[in-house]
This record gives C-alpha cells, structure tokens and sequence, in this order.
C-alpha cells in the first residue's frame, strides 16, 4: 500500500493496525460515523465491506448512515450490531421517469436532511466522519461538517466525473465537498495526484488505500488453469459507458476471431448498446446481458470467464478489477490511470502496451497462449486479494488514518 500523504509511524509493510487517540489506550474508542447516501451501485457494496471489517477493527466504535430503501441499507440488515441512521432521499430507480421524477422533489428535500443528518451527529458523536462515496444528496450534510467539531475524511474515488456520469450540480457538489474535507482517502496514487492538480489539496493530508477485494456470491475461489478443450472465455463486466473502451475490446476480439485465436466474449452489464451495433453485428461469440445486475448475476459472470478485460480509455481505479482478484480471475487492460498500479503486469495479470485494440490484442494473445502465464496470474490475483486486499487490512488503514486526522487541527473550507 503506498501513501501520497504520511502517516508517520503507521508503516506500509506487513498488517497494518490502528494508531488510536490517547484516549483509546485508556478504554476510549475512537468514534467512527460512515455514510454513503447513494442508492444503488458498487458504492454501495464498498461502504457495506468496509462497515463491517471496520466494525471488527479493535479500539474503533463505528456507526453508519444509509438512504432509506437503498442497497446499502439492504446490505446492512445482516450487520444489527452497527448502529445505523437511514436518511430519506427518494424512491425508486433514477433511470425511470417515475424515480427521476421522484430524485428532483427528494433534492427540495435538503434543508430537512440535513436536520437529520444534525440529529445524527448529535446522538452519535463521532470524532471522525467517513464519506466512503460522493453523491448529489450530501449536499445536505455540507453545512452540518462546517458546523460540527469532528473531522470529516472524504473517500475520493474520482477526481473528476467521467462522461455519461458529469453533470453540473454533481460536480459543484464534489468541490464544495472536497472543500470542507480535513483529509482524503484515494484508492489509486493517480487520483491522489489528480485531487492536487485539480483542487489544490494538501498533499501531508492525502493517503491511498487500495481498493478492497469484491466477492460476490457464495464464492470459494481457487486458482485456475487455462482450459485446453474449449474456447478462452472473455469477459467485458459493469457499466457500459463511452470511457470504458467497450470499441476497443470489440475491435480486438474482431480481430483475433479473424486470426483463430480460441476466445469468446461476454458483455455483461447495464448501457446503451446502441453506439456499438454495427461492430457487434460484425463479432461472432459474442453474448450479451444486457441490464442492471445483481450479485448472483455477477458471481455467475465471474464463475463462467477465463479472463476479465478492462479495456478502458480513461480510469482512476476499478471495482470490477477487484471483484476478478477474488474470483482467481487474472485481468488484461489497458495502460490507463490508476489501472497501472491496480494489476500488476505478469503478476495479476497483463497490462497492454498501449491504448490501442492492436495492444489490446497482443496483450490477450499473451495470456491465451501460456498456460504458465495464466496459471501464475490466477494464482497472484486471488493471493494479492485475499492478502493486499483483504478489508480487514483496509479497514485498519482506514483506522488508523482516521485517527491522525482525529489528532489534527480541522482544515477549515478552503475558499
């Protein structure tokens, strides 16, 4: 785990423990409050892995806050022992009219949130507020940070939106938001880099913690080995928007099908198709899911691939590389931000020389045809998860990190 900020004693090798206050040597935990206040999504997912590890984590007393009828409060129901607050947002699925509809009058909303969110800092008192995911309904917690005495550390998955997910209210917010943080968390150092270029943050108050591993389903994952009587079975998984390259990865497959290389692809997930129709009319193999996707639509995705592909034009980290760590899957992807340092090339994987369906292609063929390679990849994935990603070791970063901001003078909003 590297670190753009430092944290002093709390060393980067070996398993990390929390540096608690003073106090907590005494019997004192540290009061954590995590809150994520999206409704679907990955994020949801990584709060729920991160709650519960940090629930385990000696000397940190945790509680959390969760929108009403949301993913996360449906995670959470398996987790009694946490104190939890819900907040209404709205309901329903955004994407419909019906929630979009119901998204606008929850956001008149605002001012009663964050009378909420004031009455849950008061009950809960924590030293230390977590965002672990940015969403447009923190709006209503901003003014309650300025106001409260704890510190607030914003996990920042992302310094700027990619397309598809920009708009302007979303990234007003994030500023503000970044703005009244005494500390980040970044899961890649290029997004730690970013948050610096592009807000001016202070670099002794940024840390990287990598991305948690992501099981889905009842899964007991073993290291793999190519298969030799059947076809290579590639796998395109998540959101189908433009910065994910799916016309890269359409290109390559096209082309080593073309070359009789023994591959398949699957695209799983939820998107517009549209922009690629003519290129997968011209792709043979191909199936496709096409939809928003539950976790045993997900544990199968990853039960049935050989190798995952990432063939993204522009990226600050990926959950799906860390759902294909667990799964013994290894990953091939494209030489782009924070991809560079999730998958570790020959390692975990392969990482393409270019940003190119030629590299793409290489970098595929090289996988498909060494079954040592594969075989060490697979193995190196699923050790790197379940040891480098494991959330315990997370969440006694987190910890740990959590209580030098404790210790620290509040940043204050920056102008």
């Amino acid at each position: 785990m590297s670190s753009v900020g430092t944290l002093g004693p709390n060393a980067q090798e070996g398993r990390p423990t929390p540096c608690l206050p003073t106090g907590a040597a005494e019997g004192v935990p540290l009061r954590l409050l995590l809150w994520h206040w999206g409704r679907v999504g990955a994020a949801a997912k990584f709060t729920f892995e991160l709650a519960q590890a940090l629930h385990a984590t000696e000397g940190v007393a945790l509680s959390i806050s969760f929108s009403e009828t949301s993913d996360l409060e449906r995670l959470c129901t398996v987790l009694p022992a946490i104190p939890s607050d819900p907040v209404r947002t709205f309901r329903g699925r955004k994407g419909s009219f019906g929630g979009s509809t119901a998204a606008f009058f929850g956001m008149l909303g605002t001012i009663a949130r964050a009378r909420t969110f004031a009455r849950i800092l008061t009950a809960r008192s924590p030293g230390v507020m977590i965002c672990t995911f940015q969403s447009i309904w923190d709006l209503a917690a901003l003014p309650v940070l300025r106001k409260t005495a704890g510190r607030c550390i914003l996990i920042l998955h992302d310094a700027a939106f990619r397309s598809g997910d920009r708009y302007p209210l979303r990234s007003a917010i994030l500023r503000w938001q970044v703005a009244e943080a005494d500390a980040l968390i970044v899961l890649t150092d290029q997004v730690g880099r970013d948050a610096q270029r592009v807000f001016k943050f202070p670099t002794d108050r940024i840390w990287t913690v990598p991305h948690g591993q992501f099981v889905f389903g009842n899964q007991d994952a073993r290291a793999r080995t190519l298969p030799a009587f059947r076809r290579i079975r590639l796998l395109f998984l998540g959101r189908i928007v433009a910065y994910k390259g799916l016309v890269l990865l359409l290109e390559a497959y096209t082309t080593l099908r073309a070359q009789g290389a023994p591959v398949d692809l699957a695209i799983v997930g939820d998107g517009d198709l549209g922009p690629y129709r003519n290129a997968l009319a011209k792709a043979e193999g191909v199936t496709i899911v096409n939809h928003w996707l539950d976790d045993q639509e997900i544990a199968g995705a990853l039960r049935r691939a050989d190798i995952v592909v990432l063939p993204y034009v522009a990226a600050s980290q990926s959950g799906i590389a860390a759902a294909a760590f667990a799964a013994a899957l290894p990953v091939v992807a494209t030489p782009v931000g924070g991809l560079t340092e999730q998958i570790r090339d020959r390692e975990t994987g392969i990482l393409a020389d270019a940003v190119t369906a030629v590299a793409l292609a290489d970098a595929i063929v090289t996988l498909v045809h060494d079954p040592e390679l594969y075989s060490r990849c697979s193995a190196g994935a699923l050790r790197h998860a379940r040891d480098d990603l494991s959330w315990s070791r997370v969440a006694a970063r987190v910890a740990a990190i959590a209580a030098d901001v404790a210790q620290r003078p509040k940043r204050g909003a920056m102008p």
